[in-house]
């Protein structure tokens, strides 16, 4: 291979690599409002940013991060949902 060849190679693993450490950013918490003052369209717009979190989170810790950033993601994905979930039934409560 000439040195020409190697240098494109390399420029082009470089460039192509781009978008596999795009998904290794942590993704942001999303916004979660207070069931009890929620409308419906606050509380459909919090599921589809926790989705996208979720989604995200997965994305994270398939990226080649390290086992302890993988379970801290982990535990931060639950608390989030759980989250979400409190927020839906004080939501659901006020009927």
């Amino acid at each position: 291979m000439t040195h020409t060849s190697r240098a494109f190679v390399l420029t082009a693993a470089l460039l192509l690599s781009g978008t596999t450490f795009a998904a290794c950013d942590v993704p942001a918490d999303p916004q979660i409002p207070q069931g009890a003052a929620a409308t419906g369209a606050d509380m459909l717009k919090a599921k589809k940013a926790v989705e996208g979190f979720v989604s995200e989170a997965e994305a994270y810790m398939q990226c080649g991060v390290a086992l302890a950033q993988q379970e801290r993601m982990a535990s931060k994905m639950e608390k989030v949902v759980e989250s979400f979930n409190q927020e839906l039934r004080a939501y659901k409560a006020k009927g």
